[in-house]
């Protein structure tokens, strides 16, 4: 039986391959590195984190923000499954631009 993925919005699938090549990033950083709104930003977090794909840990330097990194509690399988499916989204659009 094929496991069907949960339906993410583009932006989750973007920060969900920013996170997986950089790591931990706060919220500020993730913005810089997709470049999308805030607004935009928030919402996709949101989402990944209604699927439990992402945790949030405090950042002890700066207690207002937040580093989010993938969950490693997540099978790694079903991961790889949403990085690839990331990738493929972000190649498509860079053939289309």
């Amino acid at each position: 039986m094929t496991y069907k993925l949960p339906k993410l919005p583009k932006s989750s699938k973007r920060l969900i391959l920013v996170l997986s090549d950089f790591g931990q990033l706060t919220q500020k950083e993730l913005i810089a590195r997709v470049g999308m709104p805030a607004k935009t930003v928030r919402y996709a977090l949101k989402r990944l984190n209604e699927q439990r794909l992402v945790i949030a840990q405090h950042n002890l330097e700066d207690m207002r923000s937040m580093f989010y990194s993938l969950n490693p509690d997540v099978d790694w399988t079903l991961m790889e499954q949403h990085i690839a499916d990331a990738r493929k989204l972000v190649s498509q659009e860079a053939v289309v631009a």
